[in-house]
């Protein structure tokens, strides 16, 4: 099921709502963790039984390490995240591994392609980390199993993120109250990231798709369409966590902010303290923390840095493109941290902005790619092996609405105060946001219903 869709804005959401307000206390949380297995179910319900199995294998690992201690407690840890990690590896990652072995040795095994449930890389980093958060010591061990699943398993974040650690809603999963303000700014945040979804994502989407089918596209096609998809990417992403976030707070629960106006960053190393906070957060201090971090020699700064972004890339797909967009982005932030530790002077922030910006959009430009052809005939029609104005091909494919979309959606890029969400500190953006939020939902939604559903771009991860 898709937030941006009828069955859910006008079926489910109401229901499970007065399912919750009717319910008492602390059984809310058995209320939450109900329908969100129905939400998981709709999609295929002979998938819940494994995001089940991971949810009990975490909680009852996790009060198994927390009685534990010695090299007792490592074995615990292990033994904790190997099956959340076999799992995501057996269901992303077995096609790939297999079709590249079929490719090096020149055979056909008769491979039955494996399916990836929905939103498995989002629960089982959820699962690595609570584990991980319980042999540190940061948490306590969960003792009740409706409180540990409904924090896995909450509709809002389970498909598609943000990646939500225990320690960030332990405390509202024991004890909360309802607050009319804050139930009503969720219902804002979730107005607005469907509005984003809808009416800039879903619009950019043909474009996109048609810019990407074309077998000889020209600079100007590349460029169109990459800007395309990177005005896409974000808006259906950050929509999508505006959603997650404003559900959580509809039921009081408090799910962190994943995006901050990125593309206005000055550098890479900015760019990933902005984009996807959640993951890029969890990639520092899952990964690349205990790999070693900032310590030791350049080098080893620099092996860590590839390793994190490498298996950052993987993670985002089951394909050697991710790969290289990973290692894409990982020989960036080597690049700048040698030229800082060198004391090289800066680019200043317009250059240091369009040169991120840039090397963003490069990425951008791989990520979208679904094999090294397609990667190739992008590469090759930016570089003008095809010529530089826009072919007849991208020219019949394009509507004006695409390109007023595209403007709307840079303009907002450059109007942060705009999409900026800071509740505890209205601005002129905040009252603007709350004036024209219903009419823009509203919006979004008749033009919704002249569409087919679009999945969000991050269900594939």
């Amino acid at each position: 099921m898709v937030f941006a869709s009828d069955s859910f804005l006008f079926l489910f959401l109401p229901v499970f709502l007065i399912v919750y307000a009717l319910t008492p206390g602390m059984a809310r949380n058995v209320a939450i963790l109900a329908f969100s297995w129905l939400f998981y179910a709709w999609w295929r319900a002979d998938f819940l039984p494994l995001i089940v199995s991971i949810a009990i294998w975490s909680w009852a690992t996790g009060l198994w390490i927390s009685r534990t201690e010695g090299r007792a407690r490592g074995w615990a840890l292990f033994v904790g995240i190997v099956w959340p990690l076999a799992s995501l590896i057996w269901f992303k990652y077995a096609n790939m591994l297999v079709h590249s072995t079929e490719v090096l040795t020149a055979s056909v095994w008769g491979w039955p392609d494996v399916l990836l449930p929905i939103g498995l890389s989002f629960f089982v980093f959820g699962a690595i980390s609570y584990s991980t958060d319980v042999f540190r010591g940061t948490v306590k061990a969960e003792p009740s199993f409706v409180n540990y699943a409904t924090y896995q398993s909450m509709f809002g974040h389970l498909v598609a993120g943000p990646v939500v650690r225990y320690e960030w809603v332990a405390q509202r999963l024991k004890e909360r109250t309802f607050h009319r303000a804050e139930f009503m700014f969720g219902v804002e945040r979730f107005m607005l990231g469907f509005a984003q979804k809808v009416l800039i994502a879903d619009t950019l989407a043909p474009m996109v798709d048609a810019g990407y089918a074309i077998a000889h596209p020209t600079t100007a096609d590349v460029l169109l369409s990459v800007t395309g998809y990177t005005l896409q990417l974000y808006f259906d992403f950050s929509g999508y966590s505006a959603m997650a976030i404003g559900l959580g707070l509809m039921v009081g629960l408090k799910f962190p902010e994943n995006f901050d106006n990125p593309y206005l960053s000055t550098s890479l190393a900015e760019f990933w303290r902005r984009w996807h906070i959640s993951l890029s957060s969890w990639l520092r201090d899952y990964l690349y923390i205990p790999l070693g971090g900032n310590r030791g020699s350049t080098g080893r700064v620099s092996t860590n840095l590839l390793i994190t972004m490498g298996l950052g890339g993987l993670w985002h797909g089951a394909s050697w493109t991710f790969l290289v967009w990973g290692l894409w982005h990982g020989f960036g932030l080597m690049v700048g941290r040698v030229w800082k530790n060198l004391g090289l002077p800066g680019t200043g922030a317009l250059a240091g902005h369009v040169l991120t910006l840039a090397f963003v959009m490069v990425g951008w430009a791989l990520f979208r790619a679904q094999s090294w052809a397609e990667a190739g005939v992008i590469f090759s029609g930016l570089a003008g092996a095809n010529g530089i104005p826009l072919s007849p091909a991208m020219g019949a494919a394009i509507r004006p609405v695409e390109i007023a979309t595209v403007v709307l959606g840079i303009g907002l890029v450059y109007l942060p105060k705009l999409m900026r969400i800071d509740p505890s500190a209205p601005n002129p953006g905040h009252w603007l946001r709350a004036w024209t939020a219903l009419p823009l939902f509203l919006f979004a939604v008749l033009v919704l219903q002249g569409r087919m559903v679009v999945p969000f771009l991050y269900f594939q991860f």
